[in-house]
């Protein structure tokens, strides 16, 4: 690491097997241009393979958690378990995540209520730890900013898509918003990168979804364009938002660098 005009991804999925064939040779192309990954790993049987590379490489830190639309409250607890081994051991670790609902795929009211309850059962255990969160909210972001402003929490919107209303209550309540790649093409996206404070943007690729390319993959790297898209929305210069967009991630996370 040289200096602080690095940018971060606070969320990717760089151990899903779109990755399998280069992973490493992804992960150098971040080191070489300063870019921090922080990887989102929700499926357990992902996590050790993934650990080695964020052992490997000073770049690569990670986030544990749980899609949504995975009803079971079993599985939530032995999360849960898994958190707390790395929280104990792993300088790597650096948070929850993703967590939350997601009303687009789950629809019926019985399984939407299943959420809520898994979605609370790692909220307590985040409340208790003081851990930074990321959340997920597709659908459901009404739902999860009532449910969030009930408890004490750091908390990062991850592909925020709701209104601009939602938006600035969620920055009211001192959240952070991260910003995708597929701003280059979203008319909502780029309305929050334009609305919102500075001071509540992070970045974020979802790779190796949100490209900005249809069919294509997306990669960390391409938080560089987000920048760019950024300042001219915003009208300031580019470095200013690599400053800020950095400061706000080390910040949440507590990055070490």
């Amino acid at each position: 690491m040289r200096n602080w005009k690095m940018l971060v991804d606070v969320h990717c999925h760089l151990d899903f097997p779109h990755f399998d064939p280069d992973r490493e040779e992804v992960i150098r192309k971040c080191l070489d241009n300063d870019i921090i990954i922080v990887n989102s790993i929700i499926s357990l049987d992902r996590l050790d393979p993934f650990l080695d590379l964020a052992k490997k490489y000073e770049n690569v830190y990670y986030t544990i958690g749980m899609p949504p639309t995975e009803l079971s409250s079993s599985l939530a607890r032995n999360t849960l378990k898994e958190i707390e081994k790395h929280l104990a051991t792993s300088r790597k670790f650096v948070g929850v995540g993703e967590v939350g609902l997601d009303y687009y795929w789950i629809k019926e009211t019985e399984a939407r209520e299943k959420e809520v309850e898994n979605f609370h059962i790692f909220l307590d255990f985040i409340e208790k730890k003081k851990l930074p969160v990321v959340i997920h909210s597709r659908d459901a972001e009404r739902d999860v900013i009532n449910i969030l402003r009930e408890r004490n929490l750091k908390v990062l919107l991850h592909c925020f898509s709701g209104s601009k209303k939602l938006a600035l209550e969620a920055v009211n309540l001192g959240y952070l918003i991260s910003i995708p790649t597929s701003i280059a093409y979203s008319k909502q996206k780029q309305m929050l990168a334009k609305e919102l404070p500075l001071e509540n943007l992070v970045l974020e690729t979802d790779s190796p979804f949100l490209a900005m390319k249809p069919k294509s993959r997306n990669e960390p790297i391409n938080i560089k364009y987000s920048v760019e898209k950024i300042a001219k929305l915003k009208g300031i210069d580019k470095s200013k938002i690599e400053e800020v967009t950095f400061e706000n991630s080390r910040e949440f996370f507590n990055l070490k660098v």
